[in-house]
């Protein structure tokens, strides 16, 4: 059974009920490792005096990582993910790498307690050491990846360009064969402007940037026999809908909005963020940190339960590749 590592995210957020709610429904296996601060789980877990507080801190504690015990009263997030991470990175084989699995941040406190980077995807490709990583949102009916991540709107024209797309298109089609076994996969690209630009009428990025993207894909694929197949540029509006229908098998969005707002309308409770590109498997649940109902014990957590589930599938199956190939 593959072995996950995963982070509470934010101490003030539902990070920590999440951790007791998956660890009570038997999501976590022996070897896991869970890095949170013992003392607020154990508060948290009578606090809340449900019997599956009780039975989930029970399944936590003989997995939980020392560091937990050494913070004091409480862990910080960043110090959590930075330990996370370390223990991902220190198996020396691939066979023996851990999955990663990381509740939901405060990006705002974080960057007060290190975090140089906008969020945990940037951070996560530095540790790592790769160039070449994308933001996939996983569900059962859609699957989009970003060609930009954390930028604010108004910058996303100016600082598009052809090897983003490139690269988060490539790694789409990759991880589509070998995550979640399709045979071909069909991507679709998106345009960034209405209707897709309406043939340069309504912004030329199309033209200039996403067209050729497109081009250098289908060599990219062909030179490399790669049995994908990338269309576009397509009307946002639109695009989803075909790739609901199975029309397309994944979607590359320009921008953070347009991916993710028709994504949460269809996966806003199992939804699942993978981070494509890292010489290990990361996901995280598809919301945030919901302080307004932190403590309560009413967090839905089949987005936890559902990010725990696909990395364990996808570590799984890639060291079964590993395996035989």
């Amino acid at each position: 059974m593959t072995q996950l590592v995963i982070t509470q995210g934010d101490p003030a957020g539902i990070g920590p009920e999440l951790l007791l709610r998956v660890a009570s429904e038997g999501l976590l296996r022996e070897r896991d490792q869970v890095v949170a601060c013992h003392a607020q789980l154990r508060e948290l877990a009578a606090a809340l005096e449900t019997s599956w507080a009780r039975a989930g801190l029970a399944q936590l504690e003989p997995l939980l990582d020392p560091l937990g015990a050494r913070a004091g009263a409480r862990l910080g997030q960043f110090l959590a993910l930075e330990r996370g991470v370390d223990l991902v990175l220190a198996p020396t084989t691939p066979a023996e790498q851990p999955a990663l699995v990381t509740a939901p941040i405060d990006k705002a406190v974080a960057s007060g307690e290190g975090l140089r980077h906008p969020g945990h995807t940037e951070y996560l490709a530095e540790r790592a050491g790769t160039r070449e990583f994308a933001m996939l949102m996983a569900g059962s009916s859609i699957k989009v990846v970003l060609a930009t991540i954390h930028l604010p709107l108004r910058e996303v024209a100016d600082r598009l360009d052809a090897p983003a797309v490139i690269r988060a298109a490539s790694l789409l089609a990759r991880a589509l064969t070998q995550d979640f076994a399709v045979a071909t996969p069909r991507v679709g690209v998106l345009g960034l402007n209405p209707h897709a630009g309406e043939r340069g009428l309504l912004g030329d990025e199309e033209q200039r940037v996403i067209t050729p993207a497109i081009q250098a894909l289908r060599a990219w694929a062909k030179a490399d026999g790669i049995p994908a197949s990338f269309v576009g540029p397509l009307p946002a509006d639109t695009a989803f809908h075909q790739h609901q229908v199975g029309q397309l098998d994944g979607l590359v969005a320009m921008y953070h909005d347009q991916g993710l707002g028709p994504f949460k309308l269809a996966h806003f409770h199992d939804g699942v963020n993978v981070t494509l590109g890292l010489p290990f498997v990361r996901t995280s649940p598809d919301h945030g940190t919901a302080k307004d109902i932190a403590g309560r014990g009413v967090a839905n957590f089949t987005s936890m339960a559902a990010a725990i589930e696909l990395a364990r599938a996808m570590a799984s199956g890639r060291q079964g590749s590993r395996a035989s190939s």
